[in-house]
């Protein structure tokens, strides 16, 4: 997948598109979550990948943006998801259906040159950035570095107080976190 996500990237790039305007979400104050890990691979012998989002759990007010950095040398999603599609085992990230529906849902036409992958979704459908995270099927794609994109992509958290929203990346699933949402007068997102 990582190659073929390179090459969407490369030719997003090469097409002038972007991922999110830089003051999708500069008039609030928001949270920022690292993507980290490294990839490492030596032939018959292992393959070892240790991404993961840090902090794992992020707790936030209702209309407050979250920012995922990329400092990793791979591409990535944020993907809201029903907390009993978040794998638990490891046959189920092999087997991950709704990482399925999320990579049909952001390449409907096939990776490049095919057709033009979608970036931001809503409900599975094609949307408009910034992101508004508030239900399954939310999703945005993180690029990978070397390409001069923007390492960071940001969401606006439109769910309802008192929700919490389970994500993963639709490449990685075993990348997993969480998103605890406070209404806007409770102090403790400030933590």
């Amino acid at each position: 997948m990582r190659t073929v996500f390179i090459a969407i990237i490369a030719a997003l790039t090469a097409a002038g598109v972007g991922l999110l305007p830089a003051n999708a979400a500069s008039a609030v104050s928001g949270k920022t979550v690292q993507i980290v890990g490294t990839e490492s691979f030596q032939p018959d012998e292992f393959f070892s990948i240790t991404y993961r989002f840090t902090p794992r759990h992020v707790t936030v007010h209702s209309g407050q943006p979250i920012t995922w950095n990329n400092q990793t040398t791979d591409g990535h999603t944020v993907s809201i998801v029903a907390p009993a599609d978040v794998p638990k085992t490891v046959n189920q990230v092999n087997n991950c259906g709704i990482c399925n529906q999320l990579q049909a849902a952001h390449f409907p036409n096939g990776a490049p040159p095919a057709g033009q992958p979608v970036l931001v979704l809503e409900d599975f459908k094609p949307a408009n950035p910034p992101a508004h995270f508030d239900a399954p099927g939310d999703s945005v794609v993180v690029p990978p570095p070397g390409l001069g994109l923007p390492l960071s992509v940001t969401a606006i958290v439109t769910a309802p107080a008192g929700s919490e929203l389970s994500y993963i990346c639709a490449f990685h699933p075993w990348m997993q976190g969480t998103i605890r949402v406070l209404p806007p007068s409770d102090p403790d997102a400030d933590n």
